[in-house]
């Protein structure tokens, strides 16, 4: 019974992420859909996650973590704010995320890995999830501000969003709490390299790529504090920031296990 179920899991999450497409002009529809759809992509990752004696890891799984987590995060955020109806773009990236692992399966990173290395993946997929949601909000930063130049017709397709100076608002809280995370990412992974090698960070891409995006959200906390950089500026550091990440893991993952078949 117990296999049937995780079998069925992420066809069900799947599922209730394609009908949250439909259902979320429906409040009350659209919250049970996504409390189904983030239980069932639970049940696909935390039982390993806790339980196996090896950590596998891969590009689908890391995009099946970070879509999770999104979406957990937007389930929660979606009670106290109301979301842009055009939110409902993420929905059918996070169906395709919780069915990829099943032909992308990923590859066994550590024999018993110890708390403190979960703990550093599991920041790192919280940093790429918010990060997710951030980037996804400054495209609809930049979607509204030029829909606001254009045609009334064009317009009338947005009357539904919050103001742009609410999605400015919120994109800066996701790219704040996205900070966070990095940092606590950072944090950790210097940790992790000191415990295995003795250095303080393994001079490889991901943290280049980490290091880049690091700074670069810095300097827009930065800029925006100081010169009230919104926007426009806003969305393209937003944007930038998060191709760096993708980089970072996602990216180089993609190309190894799918393009060149390793």
């Amino acid at each position: 019974m117990a296999s049937l179920l995780y079998g069925a899991a992420p066809w069900l999450a799947c599922a209730s992420y394609l009908a949250l497409c439909f259902g979320l002009r429906r409040t009350r529809l659209a919250r049970a859909l996504g409390l189904l759809a983030v239980v069932a992509q639970g049940l696909t990752l935390l039982p390993e996650w806790f339980e196996a004696h090896s950590l596998h890891f891969g590009f689908a799984i890391s995009l099946s973590w970070m879509l999770w987590l999104a979406m957990l995060l937007l389930w929660v955020e979606a009670w106290f704010e109301r979301l842009p109806p055009l939110s409902a773009l993420v929905y059918p990236i996070a169906a395709l995320a919780v069915v990829l692992p099943i032909w992308f399966p990923g590859s066994a990173l550590l024999i018993d890995p110890p708390p403190l290395f979960r703990a550093h993946i599991l920041l790192a997929m919280l940093a790429y999830s918010a990060f997710f949601i951030a980037a996804t909000q400054a495209l609809l930063v930049l979607s509204h501000e030029r829909a606001l130049h254009q045609a009334s017709a064009v317009r009338s397709v947005w009357s539904e969003m919050p103001p742009l100076l609410t999605m400015d608002r919120m994109l800066a809280h996701a790219v704040i709490v996205s900070f966070a995370f990095l940092t606590l990412t950072l944090v950790s992974g210097v940790w992790v390299t000191q415990q295995a090698t003795g250095a303080l960070l393994r001079p490889d891409h991901k943290t280049v790529f980490t290091l880049a995006t690091w700074l670069m959200t810095a300097a827009f906390l930065f800029g925006r504090g100081r010169w009230g950089w919104r926007g426009r500026m806003a969305a393209r550091f937003t944007l930038t920031g998060f191709v760096f990440l993708l980089l970072a893991y996602v990216g180089s993952r993609f190309v190894i296990e799918v393009i060149l078949g390793r």
